[in-house]
């Protein structure tokens, strides 16, 4: 496939189909690869065939992920984690104008554990009515009989060396380290989920937890990314 790396082909292979358990890349890597491979000259539809998938129009949906704000990427998974943005979820939350609303319902996806037919209800009222999002996710809030809610924090990295170090750290190694970092900033209150990106960390947690993180004396994104630049030796 042009542009891209015999292993990079394998790990997309791996990671693309309905049947796959143990996924090595990320959704938005693999949009990342797939749109690479379209900058190099590939078809969609020999980019389909190459990785066995029936509908070439599936290469769009992961190509859309990437116009969707840099926080709103670092939280989409596979849908089988609860603490993540489901593929499916983000490319319907993609549909949206505004990146402050991406970023807002994504947070409200997690927060409230919206399934892809209420997404796609409050995306679908939002572009009808043309009503504020805040009042198209009360309206289909309002439907369910009871809310369980978590709490979703976002926080940028506060080191530019640290972001350049991060980058060349697989997704999954970078999850598991911020959450050993998690274990020793709120020992004995785990997380309901942890994913660091390049630029930003996303932590998931219940009421304890977010308390927990939140009141860290110097602040919980100079306190991770303080921890972050001792495990990795990074300094500015």
């Amino acid at each position: 496939m042009k542009g891209l790396l015999p292993n990079e082909i394998r790990e997309l292979i791996l990671s693309v189909g309905r049947q796959r358990s143990k996924r090595p890349l990320s959704p938005i890597e693999v949009a990342k690869l797939m749109q690479r491979a379209l900058d190099a000259g590939e078809k969609r539809t020999d980019i389909a065939d190459r990785l066995y998938l029936e509908d070439p129009s599936i290469i769009g949906r992961f190509i859309r992920l990437l116009s969707l704000p840099l926080q709103v990427q670092q939280l989409i998974g596979w849908g089988s984690d609860p603490t993540t943005v489901s593929f499916t979820a983000a490319a319907i939350i993609a549909r949206l104008k505004s990146s402050q609303e991406k970023i807002d319902l994504a947070k409200t996806v997690l927060e409230n554990q919206f399934n892809k037919s209420e997404i796609i209800q409050i995306v679908q009222i939002r572009q009808r009515s043309g009503n504020p999002l805040e009042s198209c996710i009360k309206e289909v809030l309002n439907q369910r009989p009871l809310t369980e809610r978590r709490h979703v924090i976002i926080g940028e990295l506060q080191s530019e060396k640290l972001k350049d170090k991060i980058r060349q750290i697989p997704q999954l190694e970078r999850n598991d380290l911020l959450r050993s970092i998690l274990e020793r900033t709120a020992p004995g209150i785990p997380s309901l989920g942890a994913t660091l990106s390049e630029r930003f960390f996303l932590l998931v947690g219940n009421d304890r937890f977010h308390s927990a993180i939140t009141s860290l004396p110097s602040g919980f994104e100079k306190s991770i990314t303080e921890h972050l630049i001792r495990e990795l030796g990074s300094e500015d």
